[in-house]
This record gives structure tokens, C-alpha cells and sequence, in this order.
């Protein structure tokens, strides 16, 4: 993907980045620190305060996205936000080396589901603690999925779905677990790009996503369903279909332009 140049991201949509930046702030979300009650991952940090530089930062990136509307990586970003498991497990395929399929991996789609089972009230607890607004809230910059009833932004639940859905195929077919995680690194950025998520949401994804699936993956009751799926893995990439080969471009061309570091 080629990068973009000083004119094009100057030529925003009419709420530009200085008027953006102009906003008012989002009021602060009451306490930050979740009660001790909560059973929340201790690890993640409360969302930047209202602001403060990382918030600005934030803010920025939100802003010069907006000008990857209807770019391939805008479209990337689009199916990405697909989390059903036919979808999901298709997107993780260039990075498996092969087609997955998910009405041929039953296992593999059960192991899914049962991570997303650990991971979906966690998310949703600390989405509703922070209570902190989407980037589209208060102006009319573009986004890549409808906006309403998307609920908080902090952490990124999709980022979450991503980085474990990779961690589980990593741990079932350990010869391509870099290239599972780069892709589940760009999924998450598709959240910057479609313009409902700000990048701190995403770093918080990575982070809590890593945890989550660590209690997943060592909890006992899980370990047949986890043989299960390796085996099945295992005779799939055997058995294999290549990728979408112009797919499989369209994504290492992504992996090379970080937004989270500001490339685009």
C-alpha cells in the first residue's frame, strides 16, 4: 500500500484536524480504577485521561485516518469487522498458509467459542467501568461500520477477538505463530482505520487479549477441547487449499504501514 502524501491528508472531510482537535473533551468517565469487587485484569490501565498528551495523541491519529476512506486498507478494515467465526477464522488463512475453512474445522470453531465465552464479559465489564466515548462521538468524520449501538470504547472488544483468536491458532499450529500474530496485530489497527476505535483502545486489546487467554488456555477443562482442535488443525494444513494469493498481498502490504506508529 502505497503511503499517503502531505496532500491527501491534508484534503480531510470537512471537520478537519485542527477543528477535531478543537472539540471539547469528553468529560472524565467518574473513577478510573475499577472496584476490587470486579473481576478484571489487573494489568490494564485505565484509558488516557481526557487532555493529557497520549488523549491527543489519540485524537490526532482519529483524525488523519479519516483520509483512508475507500482505500483498500479502509475495505481490509471493513471485513475485519466481521466477527462471526466463518469470517474470522477466513482472515487468519494468509497467515495459517492455507484456506480455513470453518465448516471443515468443527473443533477449532468450539475451542473459539469457548475462548470468546471467557473473553466477551471481561471486555464488556471494563467497557461499561471506563465508559469511555468512541472517537465518532460529538463530530462527523467517516467510519467503516455503522455507529450505533457499538456501546464503549475502552478496551477494543475486536482487538481482544483478534490477538486471542491468533494466540489459539499460534498454540495449534506453532510453526506459523508469527504470522498469526502480525495478522492480529493489523486486525486490531482495522479498528483505528474504521474510525470506532482510538489506538490506546487497541494497545488495551493486545494487553488484556494476551491475559484472557492465558487463564483460557491453562484452565483445565478446556485441554481436551484443545487436543481436539490441534489434531483437526493438524490434518487440515495437510490436507490444505491455498489462500486468496491477491488477499494475502493486500494484507503484508498492511503489516508494513502501522497507524498505531503513525504510518499510513
Amino acid at each position: 500500500m502505497p503511503r499517503f502524501s502531505h496532500a491527501r491528508l491534508a484534503a480531510l472531510p470537512a471537520l478537519g484536524l485542527a477543528a477535531l482537535m478543537a472539540l471539547p473533551l469528553p468529560a472524565r468517565a467518574g473513577d478510573s480504577t475499577p472496584p476490587a469487587s470486579m473481576a478484571l485484569p489487573a494489568l490494564l490501565p485505565p484509558p488516557p485521561a481526557p487532555g493529557s498528551a497520549p488523549d491527543m495523541a489519540d485524537r490526532q491519529i482519529f483524525a488523519t485516518t479519516r483520509a483512508l476512506r475507500d482505500s483498500p486498507r479502509w475495505r481490509m478494515a471493513t471485513e475485519d469487522a466481521d466477527l462471526a467465526f466463518p469470517a474470522m477464522l477466513h482472515d487468519f488463512s494468509c497467515a495459517a498458509g492455507f484456506t480455513l475453512d470453518a465448516s471443515r474445522l468443527p473443533h477449532v470453531v468450539a475451542a473459539l467459542a469457548a475462548l470468546q465465552a471467557v473473553t466477551k464479559p471481561a471486555v464488556k465489564a471494563q467497557k461499561e467501568q471506563y465508559a469511555r466515548p468512541r472517537p465518532f462521538e460529538g463530530n462527523t468524520l467517516p467510519v467503516c461500520t455503522p455507529s450505533t449501538g457499538l456501546g464503549y470504547a475502552y478496551p477494543s472488544g475486536h482487538t481482544v477477538a483478534g490477538w486471542t483468536t491468533a494466540l489459539l491458532l499460534g498454540r495449534l499450529l506453532p510453526a506459523r505463530e508469527d504470522a498469526f500474530m502480525q495478522r492480529a496485530r493489523v486486525f486490531g489497527e482495522s479498528r483505528v482505520i474504521c474510525g470506532v476505535h482510538w489506538a490506546s483502545d487497541v494497545w488495551a486489546g493486545y494487553m488484556d487479549g494476551s491475559l484472557l487467554f492465558e487463564r483460557f488456555e491453562n484452565a483445565p477443562e478446556q485441554q481436551a477441547l484443545l487436543a481436539e482442535a490441534r489434531t483437526e488443525l493438524a490434518e487440515a494444513a495437510r490436507n490444505a487449499t491455498p489462500p486468496d494469493a491477491a488477499r494475502c498481498t493486500r494484507e503484508a502490504e498492511a503489516a508494513q504501514h502501522s497507524v498505531l506508529a503513525g504510518a499510513l
